[in-house]
């Protein structure tokens, strides 16, 4: 999975600008895959010069031109290939992990600490898909069965940070 192959699984759905594709991601895909305009805009560069998909300009009054993204053929097999690939080993990427597994040269209080952050970040990714899936109760069944994986996921983060938490207190300081 990279940058080119969620833009082309978006632009399937319908022509978008980079800004509409950032929306996007923030708004459905952030839990498991997130990128910047600074990722977003050179990918974009990037597949039009690949000829995967084709810019048209939008003229707009009072405001600067749009850029709106259309996946063409070459684009589409593209995507379809990349969906017919096989699955490439999930990697888990986490600064408070590699924190914790060097954590004896820090203080159980230090540790708390981040423990305490992500449970705070866990329990707001927690609400916001929560609501996301009351507010869509008719979410396309693909899209739903990821949305139901972040609440399951940010679920088990809460609990394992407070079993973390409960045996550092026990061990003391």
């Amino acid at each position: 999975m990279n940058i080119q192959n969620v833009i082309l699984g978006f632009l399937v759905e319908k022509p978008m600008s980079g800004y509409d594709i950032k929306q996007m991601m923030e708004n459905s895909v952030s839990y498991f895959f997130d990128a910047s305009y600074g990722a977003i805009y050179p990918a974009l560069r990037r597949m039009e010069k690949d000829m995967l998909i084709e810019k048209e300009v939008i003229q707009q009054e009072g405001k600067p031109n749009k850029n709106l993204y259309v996946i063409t053929p070459k684009g589409e097999k593209a995507f379809q290939d990349y969906m017919n690939s096989p699955l490439n080993s999930t990697l888990i990427r986490s600064d408070l992990l590699i924190r914790i597994f060097f954590g004896q040269y820090t203080s159980y209080d230090k540790i708390k600490e981040w423990l305490n952050i992500e449970k705070q970040k866990a329990q707001a990714q927690l609400n916001n898909l929560t609501l996301l899936n009351e507010k869509y109760p008719n979410m396309e069944r693909h899209k739903k069965i990821t949305l139901l994986y972040g609440i399951d996921e940010a679920r088990f983060t809460l609990e394992w940070i407070e079993k973390e938490l409960q045996r550092l207190t026990s061990v003391g300081k």
